[in-house]
């Protein structure tokens, strides 16, 4: 039972479209009730906002652009320092329906309680976004940071399968080639200075992990969920 004088523990969930955050993030909701569990993608600009990119005329919703990074880090600086925050009107499902078979379900909660005078005295706040580790100034807001990420082809045919997105406003459908032409491109040049060799799909830069809190989770086609849901509790559970 969390407290209100309790610390506030900032949590991202960051990565590229498909990259698993999403499901992972409310999985551990799901086994951490009173954890809180907040969507960047809550603060989207409305759809008439969304910028158009000019060598395709496609609104650009994978661009930093697209959000409205002044309400969001307002939001976050006031989480920290404990204030009373409005509920936000979320477009997302939260979905807290476990994926989750029963054993891999109860191995989570065994470690949880395990590890139970880790979490005393914390309010762990999951923040889960594909624009979380664009800048620097950002990721100094956040106290763990888990970046997920897969190759192109396996985030392509992800994205790919989904039938679409809730808008602030409506509804988005991808056009045919929108992963490769937007989604993509955008994940690449913003977040390539964190890579080795500016290459997405190398390691984190040493400079990087000693500067940021930043652990690696890849998510290929033969990861588990139960595998990425307890390698992001073991880590954030060494991190309290």
């Amino acid at each position: 039972m969390t407290k209100q004088n309790d610390k506030v523990v900032l949590i991202a969930f960051g990565g590229p479209s498909s990259s698993g955050k999403t499901t992972v993030a409310q999985t551990l909701k799901g086994l951490l009730s009173d954890a809180t569990l907040i969507h960047l993608d809550d603060f989207y600009l409305t759809d008439s906002q969304i910028p158009i990119d000019k060598a395709t005329g496609y609104q650009n919703w994978d661009c930093a652009e697209a959000i409205d990074f002044d309400k969001f880090t307002a939001y976050l600086l006031n989480l920290k320092s404990g204030k009373e925050q409005i509920p936000i009107n979320s477009i997302q499902s939260n979905d807290l329906n476990l994926k989750l078979d029963p054993t891999e379900e109860n191995t989570v909660i065994d470690a949880i309680n395990q590890h139970r005078d880790k979490f005393e005295g914390k309010k762990l706040v999951f923040i889960d976004g594909f624009m979380l580790f664009h800048n620097p100034d950002l990721i100094k807001l956040f106290d763990i940071e888990l970046l997920f990420h897969a190759s192109l082809s396996t985030l392509k045919k992800r994205r790919e399968s989904r039938g679409g997105y809730t808008t602030v406003e409506g509804f988005w459908v991808d056009p045919p080639d929108y992963f490769e032409k937007i989604v993509w491109p955008a994940f690449v040049n913003s977040h390539k200075y964190l890579f080795v060799g500016e290459n997405v799909d190398d390691k984190l830069k040493p400079e990087v992990l000693e500067k940021f809190n930043i652990y690696d989770i890849r998510n290929d086609p033969d990861s588990s969920l139960s595998e990425l849901v307890n390698k992001s509790l073991d880590i954030i559970i060494d991190n309290l």
